[in-house]
């Protein structure tokens, strides 16, 4: 675990970056500004526009070096370590949204903040060493794919009509399930390149899914960012990626689940906390929308 948590906090800075830079982009985005956006599903197109926005260039490069560092984590570590490590990205977040908006964190975001570090302790500390498993159960996670792909479609499809903060939340929810579900892929194509090579991870089908998790991701992503503000939007991915990352592993890995006292006990405070803290910095003021404005 020592390695497992310093590489993590490193993907989640980074990822918090690129979601800081890639909201304010697609906050001024033509979708963001139609008058219909309520009522329409964010696609290709959006990110046909976003490609040009060299601030989202930027974000993205943040998110691909994160991509990078969190696959070196899931190499080292259990999907049950590393996603849990990824709500960090809030953290950081918080400081990068304030970032030429002359405000300062409020004392509530404090206490989130604070909140989901101590959380994230309580959650980490009272599993013990996790297994990193060495392979996963591919029948269940092809059905779990499917599961999820509906599951997604759902919400998009709820989403319509919805407030830009209810559209927000409901992206957010669809981009961490597949978030978590790009983690599994990512851990079973990273340990098959370590281990086979190139050519055998290139032909396995696990590749392709990656690749595909990762748009899908990426679309759903933006879509959240373009729909409302950053808060909720990161809010939601950012408590649904880890329980369904601790569900997966559980499923897909056969990683022990929580049996004792102890560790019942921490997993309920640490979950506790985490959830507490991430619901107070989604009520501070200190995440807004971008305005259409702002470089």
């Amino acid at each position: 675990m020592p390695a497992v948590v310093p590489v993590s906090l490193l993907a989640s800075f980074l990822f918090a970056s690129s979601a800081a830079l890639q909201q304010r982009a697609a906050g001024r985005s033509s979708f963001a500004k139609r008058a219909d956006s309520a009522h329409a599903v964010p696609g290709v197109g959006l990110l046909a526009e976003l490609v040009q926005d060299r601030l989202w260039v930027l974000g993205w490069t943040a998110n691909i070096s994160g991509f990078c560092v969190q696959a070196a984590a899931l190499h080292l570590g259990s999907v049950a370590e590393v996603q849990p490590l990824m709500v960090c990205q809030l953290l950081f977040a918080l400081p990068l949204g304030l970032v030429g908006t002359g405000r300062r964190m409020s004392g509530v975001a404090w206490w989130g903040a604070a909140g989901i570090c101590a959380g994230l302790a309580a959650l980490l500390s009272s599993r013990g060493d996790l297994p990193t498993a060495a392979g996963v159960d591919r029948p269940r996670l092809l059905l779990t794919i499917g599961a999820m792909v509906l599951v997604a479609g759902v919400l998009t499809v709820v989403s319509l009509g919805r407030s830009p903060t209810a559209r927000a939340v409901l992206f957010g929810v669809a981009a961490g399930m597949v978030y978590a579900l790009t983690a599994v892929l990512m851990k079973e194509s990273a340990d098959r390149l370590v281990t086979d090579g190139f050519l055998a991870t290139a032909a396995d089908w696990c590749g392709f899914g990656l690749a595909a998790a990762t748009l899908s991701s990426m679309l759903l992503g933006q879509a959240a960012y373009a729909s409302g503000p950053l808060a909720p939007a990161l809010t939601a991915m950012n408590i649904t990626n880890p329980v369904v990352s601790c569900l997966l592993a559980v499923l897909l890995y056969g990683a022990p689940a929580p049996s004792t006292a102890v560790q019942l006990l921490g997993v309920t405070v640490g979950t506790g906390l985490i959830v507490t803290g991430v619901a107070l910095l989604a009520r501070t003021p200190t995440l807004p929308r971008p305005s259409r404005q702002l470089p």
